[in-house]
């Protein structure tokens, strides 16, 4: 009887740390499958539209800033580009917007920048998994982009819509 139970002890010990082994197996191979994901490309902006956005210097440092952020090689630097996408952000809500961007759906797409800029630092305070929040501000970037790209592409007047 003692034999058994010996037989019995050391079976349930070998099996419970075989199977403990395999999860963190598989753990760590889904870690190392999401830390290579890729972001989306930078939305192409017209030619109508770049014209009115290179005299919009505002937005060219949120440009500038936004290409750097997507080659940031560390959280150190990803942190200090985040208080400048952030003040640069406060700049772009107060300076006077191009009369042809002046409309809500560009501030309104600013203000979902700041929404994910917000996420990605907490991601960051917090020592979360920050390629999720990056994805999503790179992605409401390009909304806006192409927000700029609608409207320039607009060529109906708000007069035809009107009743008389």
């Amino acid at each position: 009887m003692s034999k058994i139970s010996v037989f019995l002890i050391v079976f349930l010990v070998f099996s419970g740390c075989n199977s403990r082994v395999e999860e963190t197996s598989e753990t760590s191979e889904s870690v190392t499958g999401t830390d290579v994901q890729e972001f989306p490309e930078v939305a192409r902006i017209d030619a109508g539209a770049r014209e009115i956005l290179d005299a919009w210097a505002e937005y060219r440092s949120l440009e500038d800033r936004m290409a750097v952020l997507r080659e940031a090689e560390n959280e150190e630097e990803m942190k200090l580009l985040l208080e400048e996408l952030n003040q640069i952000c406060t700049q772009l809500e107060e300076s006077t917007f191009p009369v042809t961007f002046e409309q809500p759906s560009v501030q309104s797409r600013l203000k979902v920048i700041r929404t994910y800029l917000g996420k990605l630092e907490a991601a960051l305070y917090y020592r979360l998994d920050h390629d999720e929040p990056l994805r999503e501000l790179m992605e409401s970037y390009n909304a806006l982009r192409e927000q700029f790209n609608v409207i320039v592409r607009n060529t109906l007047s708000p007069d035809l819509f009107e009743d008389e």
